[in-house]
């Protein structure tokens, strides 16, 4: 991690930039101290960014994908940031680091928009930023941040991820068996149930991609997928969204078709696909209602807390005309619920996702020979 030189922020210019962790900047000033600054995992696509400035002025408001040097005010929930290295660094009072503003949507943990620059929060320990507007009972006080300056890149516009990252599908691709991993709500067992899915699958002999199209940028997901997975694994962060809360219907098939056309580049024998939060979110319920989504997929393995949503949730998804391949998830690791659900809808085998998912990957690939 190098030194950098801080001075007031209109006086700020890169010097050069060595990534990851290298942010020096210089002054003209000739005042200045010397200070470390840190590139959060939101921002460790931009490994090839040319030398560039601060916006010596907030000239216009904040928009999701802006990235922007922080300052840390006062620690609260978030009390490290993980960085472009993936890396957990504790984060003190004073602390600089180089974060991306985006909405959030956590039922679970914080709602948070892209409001502007004076009441600034961490919403993820990856380095998103925003403002907290609701949050569970549960959870601290979020961490405060204030704005030292947005980076601008070398012709002098202000960076934005997804600008900058986000390519679309030159031709639009699907895989031959797509198989979408949803849930009731946030912490439901997706990612849980995802992982041990291709993990099995993969000790079937099968080639497995993963992706995750919809969330709020985390390291945690993708590092559990890539652990199970035999092949990529993206999820929407790579393509410059550091969350998809908010964004249009257009949008998101738009990225829909970008991952699906990368990782089918690598001709897996089957795609994991997994959305985040639950069948109520905006943009979950948007694609799942969506003709072309429900087209590409072969069916659904379906998540849940209790036996009640996920009859509730079940019988949700078939009247969107979706195919339940099984259900898992949470509610899984009781017997009881797990019979309550069987007594009451027959027709769709409840799995564990615990252990090495030897039945639920029998089961999704016995339903992929016969469909």
């Amino acid at each position: 991690m190098n030194d950098v030189i801080e001075t007031n922020p209109s006086e700020f210019r890169f010097r050069e930039h060595v990534f990851p962790g290298q942010f020096p900047l210089e002054s003209n000033s000739g005042q200045a101290r010397l200070i470390s600054i840190h590139w959060s995992w939101a921002c460790r696509k931009l490994n090839e960014l040319r030398p560039g400035s601060l916006e010596d002025c907030v000239s216009t408001p904040p928009r999701p994908g802006d990235v922007a040097l922080l300052r840390v005010d006062k620690a609260g929930f978030h009390k490290q940031l993980t960085t472009a290295e993936n890396r957990r660094l504790r984060l003190y009072p004073g602390a600089h680091f180089v974060g991306v503003f985006g909405n959030r949507y956590a039922s679970d943990a914080y709602e948070g928009f892209v409001q502007g620059v004076d009441k600034l929060n961490m919403l993820t320990g990856a380095g998103m930023i925003g403002t907290v507007m609701s949050k569970h009972s549960s959870m601290a006080e979020p961490t405060e941040v204030s704005l030292v300056g947005f980076l601008s890149a070398a012709e002098g516009t202000r960076l934005n991820l997804k600008q900058r990252l986000f390519r679309r599908a030159p031709t639009r691709r699907l895989p031959r068996n797509l198989i979408y991993i949803v849930g009731t709500g946030m912490n439901a067992g997706k990612t849980t149930t995802a992982a041990c899915l291709i993990r099995g699958l993969c000790h079937l002999g099968l080639r497995v991609a993963a992706c995750k199209l919809t969330g709020s940028v985390s390291n945690r997901d993708q590092d559990e997928l890539t652990a199970a997975a035999s092949q990529q694994v993206i999820d929407f962060s790579d393509f410059g969204f550091p969350s998809t809360y908010l964004c249009s219907k257009e949008e998101l098939m738009e990225l829909f078709h970008a991952m699906l056309a990368e990782v089918s580049a690598g001709d897996p024998d089957i795609v994991i696909m997994e959305l985040a939060d639950g069948l109520l979110q905006r943009e979950t319920a948007m694609l799942l209602a969506e003709a072309e989504i429900q087209r590409a997929g072969r069916g659904v393995v379906f998540t849940a807390e209790n036996s009640l949503s996920a009859l509730s949730g079940t019988e949700r998804l078939r009247q969107l005309g979706h195919r339940v391949i099984a259900v898992s998830g949470k509610f899984t690791s009781s017997p009881l619920a797990m019979r309550e659900y069987c007594q009451n809808d027959s027709a769709v085998p409840v799995l564990s996702s615990a252990g090495k998912g030897e039945e639920l990957s029998a089961r999704v690939r016995s339903f992929l020979r016969d469909e």
